[in-house]
């Protein structure tokens, strides 16, 4: 095979979208690239031969296709065939025989070939063309926290038709095209990759601490303390991709203590201290509980100090209690990890909004993460305490200086 040959993953359900299929498959040949077609299909007839058949598909989830459809479960079925693509497609990555993945369907399409995207890491491309990437669809389940890229079919997919044909050649040129970038870029150093959590108000420290640490060296990849970008986080973190953390805005462990709009993911705060990577945690917009605005909020919120953000969000105040607890969750993670560890609590505020004169200032409040802190932190795990806003240079300066000598 040319060394520059990718292999193209196609999943399709051949009893219902063999002609798509061909298509696509068709149109990586002519681009001179290898199509693997999968079919995790269950009824009806095939009418092109797949390269990994449905039957290969359910003996992969540990089943033969015959006794799951004699079950008659329809949701056990989907759930087993779905289990055996995944691990068919995780065992051609493990094989090097995935450049790049795509498929059509609808919506039991969409969730079967998107479920298996899922276990690709991210970096190699992931196409869907589906009927049901419209503006009322949630897109949550198909995306999870991978890079995939999803175009409305925008008719029907039931047969080609001019419009299908062009979007469907579209997609195919989409994925090839940046397999091929991801090609060029294989091999690349990411040893030098520090990983950084932020949201808006502490956007200041974030982009002064990437531009310092840039000027030494260091990669930087940023993720928002929303729930979802923690989670792909801390999942690169466990695949090995990044080489120190600094949790500077871990705002999504309040929402998941405290019912928030964006709570942290299970897991989090685990990665890190797992690896025994550099990892340093600053309490970044730990001060605020977001809420979707409505007018009828409990009277115990209406009592506190909030600002509405958007039209839809709302930052409510944190209580001395709230922060002393978000504190004390995240330093027994912090505790349980390996490798060097820091917590750096600026004195001066957390956030933009939580600063002496600004809506969400409350000392007493923000004093709950560092009692709680100092009350149970290991010895191994450093602690400092600036006399600086999370926002400010001086702050920015001492967090990467901490990081240098972390990593000597």
């Amino acid at each position: 095979m040319n060394v520059n040959q990718l292999n193209i993953l196609v999943i399709a359900t051949l009893d219902t979208k063999a002609e798509e299929a061909g298509f696509i498959c068709s149109e990586i040949k002519k681009q001179n690239h290898h199509p693997i077609l999968v079919d995790p299909g269950i009824l009806g007839t095939a009418p092109l031969v797949a390269d990994i058949s449905r039957e290969e598909v359910a003996l992969a989830a540990g089943h033969t296709l015959t006794s799951l459809i004699e079950t008659k479960d329809k949701a056990f079925i989907q759930t087993n065939m779905i289990q055996g693509l995944k691990n068919v497609v995780i065992r051609l990555h493990e094989s090097n025989k995935v450049d790049g993945v795509i498929s059509v369907g609808g919506g039991q399409g969409t969730a079967i070939a998107t479920a298996a995207m899922q276990t690709l890491p991210v970096g190699i491309p992931k196409f869907m063309v589906s009927t049901v990437a419209c503006g009322k669809t949630t897109f949550g389940p198909y995306v999870g926290t991978k890079d995939i890229s999803i175009l409305h079919s925008v008719s029907d997919i039931s047969g080609l038709n001019p419009i299908t044909t062009n979007l469907i050649s579209q997609a195919v040129a989409a994925v090839i095209a940046m397999a091929g970038v991801n090609l060029k870029h294989q091999g690349e150093s990411i040893f030098n990759l520090v990983a950084i959590t932020a949201t808006g108000v502490t956007t200041p420290a974030v982009m002064q601490v990437k531009e310092l640490l840039k000027k030494r060296g260091y990669e930087v990849i940023v993720f928002h303390g929303n729930g979802i970008g923690t989670e792909a986080m801390e999942e690169m973190i466990l695949e090995g991709k990044i080489s120190g953390l600094i949790d500077l805005s871990p705002h999504d462990i309040v929402d998941l203590l405290f019912d928030g709009m964006m709570p942290a993911p299970e897991g989090r705060l685990e990665s890190a201290g797992k690896l025994g990577i550099p990892q340093i945690i600053l309490p970044g917009c730990a001060d605020m509980l977001l809420k979707e605005w409505r007018t009828d909020f409990p009277a115990e919120l209406q009592n506190r100090k909030y600002v509405r953000h958007t039209p839809t969000h709302t930052h409510f105040r944190t209580t001395y209690d709230e922060m002393k607890a978000v504190g004390s969750y995240m330093i027994q993670k912090l505790n349980q990890g390996k490798g060097k560890r820091c917590v750096i609590v600026p004195l001066k505020g957390y956030s933009m909004l939580n600063a002496p004169g600004k809506p969400l200032w409350d000392a007493k409040a923000n004093s709950g993460f560092l009692d709680a802190v100092r009350e149970e932190k290991d010895p191994d795990v450093a602690l400092i305490t600036p006399d600086f806003h999370i926002n400010d240079p001086e702050l920015a300066e001492i967090v990467v200086n901490t990081y240098l000598n972390m990593t000597k």
